[in-house]
């Protein structure tokens, strides 16, 4: 190691030009990242939600759609303003009527479809013309569907904010803890080099998801900060050690502190790896990406960062100051008094927290998460179901040519009593007990379309002569479908004497009918929407699917579930697994780390608890103050939480360890609590705030979860971690000595941030 560590203290300068090169490089790549929005893409392929979104991607239009609430509105002053928005160019449809459905307690909905999609540049300029509208019409409104949604570009002003005032805290932080104030210079480098370095290479990734994009660059800087930290302070040891030969003190520091940093990221990494095997593509996506973080990070502190604390290594020793962080031996001392009341505590604690764990009640749309800043549209949305009740649109998509089944589908769904509304184009009643998909013969045609029977006659040969024939049978009983062979009129209204008039209604109809078959009818499914009058996620609204699917699939077995409540469902439906095989990988990885690292069995077992423990504790805190968890914030969460503040633990356990060389164990606690203290303080100070400003300062509510249950969570774990794990190591150690393998004087110390311990007295 040391002739690594020589090689980079030696090439500090080429490692500038080479750093230099890959930021220019990652600054291009930048901008090039493709981010998804859209949590529902990261579904398990075999489930119905996955599979209906490709189909209807392919096979149908979606017209861009905004649904508006106007507030204390006469049905008249209402009326003028659909007209209005009805005659915008790039407007197909502005739907507003009396019923209740539009008009209610002086409150109008009205319901705006555009000509093309939502991206569509003439259906964003028409949106843009009816927010002007609204505007100039001087009612309150609000827009609980918007078209254009600016969620990315919110998103990123918070996250500029939420940055820099993150970083003025750490800064703060570090200037508290460090030994001297230059060395605090380094630490935005070395972060922003890193930073720079992961989010260009997401790049190479193709495309990743917004919770990556996002809160990646702060979870790197709490997970990661800890490395640069190391090598700082182990360069300010071995510079004392070496009389100011500030070369070999950094060979002598980098030597000590890479196997160190490695060790400490390992536990970390191997708590993103477990992430990587969900079932919902969404950990693959986070766990590469942090990992990703976590390996430029190591990357940046190894290379770049010995170069910069040479430049600095005057500064800093002009700058060295006292330490500023307090002494807690009043602390050590009570936790080794009262040692088995905190023992017994934690046991409650644990056993309390893992019963409410059960009852957490976990929620799968964004849209459903407890938070205490919710964004404009979704204020705009509660008000909206406050008054006109929920529209929560829900699709079954059905093989194209079993029209019978559709029609059966339709019925059995609409039977249901939260079902409000059903369309499907199969369904299309013309006339009493005709519908467009019927097949008729030329007379009934001929009647029906009031054609004439000689017309409608040459009518139907023309069109089996161009369709492949009757097969055999008289033109006579030929018969086709209704709306194909008006299709076909249409299209050939010159060929076949249409009036004037006539051309022009069978020209009307053709459009409605091309619009109904481009949203409803594919080349492989139709689609079946209706809509239901229950939250998106609800006991009632998951009730209704279970009753529905095996109603549907005995009509239909290729039947195909979609909509937001069915993504809810399959997002639960693949939670429990995820949530037993993420928790088990986890702990299985970080327990073998540590087995080999103490080379004991118990020892690892007892750091795993302490940290569970504070897990569980967390987790509970939602129960008690009546709020719900996002299920995914509670499997990374999890995850970090057990990956990261493991390493305060093991900081403690190894700082234990060294000190029972020469003192009694009681002393050798309290000289470990004295050691890891300034430590744990920062690293835990950083992730704790770092999460804290992400979770009080994003209107996303599904970022805001994470945040605040992450602070929470490593503010517990730093608790647990000083007061928990100091009981057990005073009176399991005997238990722990007997059930290792060899001495554990030889492990590694993964942190060493301070110089010296100071002396303490034993009991």
């Amino acid at each position: 190691m040391r002739k690594i560590a020589s090689f980079i203290v030696k090439r500090y300068p080429l490692f500038f030009i080479i750093f230099a090169l890959l930021t220019a490089y990652c600054i291009y790549g930048i901008p090039k990242v493709q981010v998804e929005y859209d949590i529902t893409t990261y579904l398990p392929a075999n489930t119905d939600t996955a599979r209906a979104l490709e189909i209807m991607n392919d096979e149908f239009i979606t017209y861009g759609t905004s649904t508006v609430l106007i507030k204390n509105v006469t049905y008249e002053q209402a009326d003028c303003i659909r007209a209005e928005v009805s005659a915008l160019d790039g407007v197909k449809t502005a739907e507003f009527t009396d019923d209740v459905k539009h008009y209610k307690d002086g409150a109008a909905k009205l319901t705006v479809t555009f000509t093309g999609g939502s991206s569509d540049e003439k259906s964003v300029a028409a949106y843009d013309e009816t927010v002007k509208i609204l505007d100039e019409s001087g009612f309150d409104y609000a827009v609980p569907v918007p078209l254009v949604d600016n969620y990315a570009d919110t998103l990123a002003k918070e996250m500029v904010i939420i940055i820099a005032i993150s970083a003025a805290v750490i800064l703060i932080v570090l200037l508290f803890t460090s030994k001297s104030f230059a060395e605090v210079a380094a630490f935005p480098i070395v972060f922003v080099v890193s930073a720079v370095l992961n989010m260009g290479t997401n790049y190479w990734l193709g495309k990743i998801s917004f919770v990556s994009n996002t809160v990646c660059i702060i979870l790197q800087l709490a997970l990661a900060i800890d490395y640069a930290i190391i090598l700082c302070h182990r360069f300010t040891e071995e510079k004392d050690r070496s009389r100011g030969d500030k070369n070999a003190a950094m060979t002598n520091a980098l030597a000590k502190a890479i196997p160190e940093i490695a060790s400490s990221s390992l536990t970390t990494v191997s708590g993103l790896v477990a992430l990587m095997f969900m079932q919902l593509g969404l950990g693959l996506d986070l766990g590469m990406v942090l990992a990703k973080s976590i390996v430029c990070s190591l990357v940046t502190v190894f290379f770049l960062m010995p170069g910069i604390l040479l430049l600095l290594s005057k500064p800093m020793d002009k700058t060295r100051h006292r330490n500023l962080v307090p002494k807690i031996r009043f602390w050590s001392v009570g936790v080794l008094k009262l040692r088995y009341v905190v023992i017994a505590a934690f046991v409650v604690l644990f056993g309390v927290g893992a019963a409410l764990g059960q009852k957490t009640e976990y929620c799968y749309s964004s849209n459903a998460i407890d938070t205490s800043r919710p964004s404009d549209t979704r204020i705009a949305q509660e008000q909206m179901q406050d008054i006109f009740g929920y529209d929560n649109m829900f699709a079954v998509l059905l093989p194209v040519d079993n029209v019978a089944a559709q029609r059966a589908v339709l019925d059995a769904v609409s039977s249901e009593d939260a079902v409000n509304s059903a369309l499907g184009y199969a369904a299309i009643e013309l006339a009493d007990g005709l519908y467009i998909t019927d097949e008729v013969n030329y007379a009934e045609f001929g009647a029906f379309s009031q054609t004439g029977e000689l017309q409608a006659l040459m009518l139907f040969a023309s069109y089996a002569r161009d369709n492949g024939g009757t097969g055999g049978v008289p033109i006579a009983e030929y018969r086709a479908p209704l709306d194909k062979v008006f299709i076909y009129l249409a299209e050939n209204a010159d060929r076949f004497g249409l009036s004037g008039e006539q051309a022009q209604t069978v020209s009307a109809l053709k459009s409605t009918l091309d619009d109904a078959r481009s949203q409803l009818m594919g080349k492989r499914y139709a689609r079946l929407v209706f809509n239901i009058n229950a939250p998106v996620e609800s006991s009632q609204t998951f009730a209704l699917i279970e009753r529905l699917t095996p109603k549907v699939k005995d009509i239909c077995p290729d039947a195909i579930f979609a909509g937001a409540s069915m993504s809810s469902y399959d997002l639960n439906s693949s939670f429990s697994s995820d949530n037993i095989l993420i928790s088990v990988l986890t702990v299985a990885f970080i327990y073998v780390i540590l087995a080999v690292t103490f080379k004991s069995w118990s020892v690892p077992l007892a750091l795993v608890l302490v940290i569970q423990g504070a897990i569980f504790v967390n987790f509970a805190l939602p129960v008690i103050t009546g709020k719900n968890v996002f299920f995914f914030t509670y499997l990374i969460v999890s995850a970090i939480q057990m990956g990261a503040t493991i390493d305060y633990a093991i900081l403690l356990t190894n700082r234990f360890d060294r000190a029972k060389r020469n003192a009694p164990r009681a002393a050798a606690v309290k000289q470990a609590v004295s050691a890891a203290f300034p430590t744990v303080l920062t690293s835990g100070t950083i992730m704790t705030v770092a999460a804290f400003l992400v979770g009080m300062l994003t209107s996303d509510p599904l970022i805001a979860s994470m945040g605040m249950t992450l602070a929470t969570g490593t503010l517990i774990s730093v608790i647990f971690v000083m007061t928990v794990l100091p009981a057990l190591l005073a009176v399991l150690d005997p238990f722990f000595v007997k059930t290792t393998l060899k001495r554990r004087l030889r492990a590694r110390d993964i942190k060493m941030p301070n110089p010296s311990v100071p002396p303490e007295i034993s009991e």
